[in-house]
């Protein structure tokens, strides 16, 4: 028995980015019958999902016969006398392992996209004509593995697969969170707090509250906006903060406009909350959105990753 991957698509009609594995089990009619074909997808050494059989052909029946070991092997060795069993495998891929899937293939100097299958193939087979009755098998169930190897070219991938798994249209970050034993008290302070505002908006939206996962955010931007003003706590983290920037080469313009950044995200922020304006007029009684509550989260998100980064590399 042997095993050809044929094809890999992307099936358009599910939900969830699936990949559609078409296959070729190659077997003796008569002499074997194929059951089942599982396995895992792997890209560079890990596990980037479970691989499930569906059919979509008509109804299939294989038959096994008793047979001498002579007319076993005079089978064996007829040209093409082995059938193929033709099964569809489907890999579901969450953004997860599309981001490992990305970066493995940008770490390749052809971009190419490098697949490894692991397969489990089950099917049953009789031995020959048994001899005697309590000690030959009259059937056996064979469970065995298989490693196939399968390429998609980067012309290809960016093609055939990108645009109908999604890739580009979402977006994973992997925080880099400092080391509490290599930055000072203060800022291990700050970063905690900070972390649990953004916790705090996660669990918001995972219900969909999404008033709370604004204010959560406004709070998240209050320990950030750094003003001029005299307050001590502002004015030290201030500081701290242009130094990190300043070990990168930022220019006083680009850091100070960071700054007034945050500030004017806090004041976004500030709108769905506050009746009055900073001029003292009434604000229009808003009702955030889903999209306010993931806007405001992801830049949250973003600024997190940005300060543990710098803080990692102090």
């Amino acid at each position: 028995m042997e095993i050809k991957i044929h094809s890999i698509t992307v099936d358009q009609q599910t939900l969830t980015p699936t990949l559609t594995i078409g296959v070729n089990i190659d077997f003796y009619y008569e002499l074997e019958a194929p059951i089942s074909i599982t396995g895992r997808l792997l890209s560079d050494n890990k596990v980037v999902s479970y691989l499930n059989e569906y059919q979509m052909n008509s109804d299939t029946k294989f038959g096994l016969k008793y047979l001498s070991k002579l007319e076993r092997e005079k089978i064996y060795q007829k040209k093409n006398s082995s059938y193929s069993y033709y099964a569809q495998l489907t890999a579901q891929l969450t953004p997860t392992a599309l981001e490992h899937i990305e970066r493995t293939r940008e770490k390749k100097q052809d971009k190419s996209v490098y697949f490894n299958f692991d397969f489990i193939v089950k099917h049953l087979d009789i031995p020959s004509i048994p001899q005697e009755q309590y000690t030959d098998d009259l059937v056996r169930l064979n469970i065995n593995r298989a490693y196939k190897d399968f390429i998609i070219k980067q012309s290809d991938w960016v093609k055939n697969y990108s645009p109908l798994l999604g890739i580009g249209n979402f977006l994973l970050l992997e925080l880099s969170i400092p080391d509490k034993q290599q930055v000072n008290e203060v800022w291990t302070e700050l970063y905690d707090r900070l972390s649990l505002r953004v916790t705090e908006m996660n669990e918001a939206i995972r219900v969909g509250d999404w008033q709370k996962a604004v204010d959560r955010g406004r709070q998240f931007n209050d320990n950030l906006k750094l003003s001029k003003g005299k307050a001590d706590g502002h004015q030290k983290f201030r500081e701290e903060m242009k130094k990190l920037f300043e070990k990168e080469r930022h220019s006083s313009d680009g850091i100070q406009k960071f700054f007034d950044g945050i500030r004017n995200f806090f004041d976004y922020n500030s709108k769905f909350i506050h009746d009055k304006d900073q001029d003292g007029n009434l604000n229009p009684i808003l009702t955030p959105t889903r999209e306010d509550a993931y806007f405001i989260y992801a830049l949250s998100i973003g600024l997190l990753n940005l300060i543990g980064k710098k803080l990692t590399n102090d």
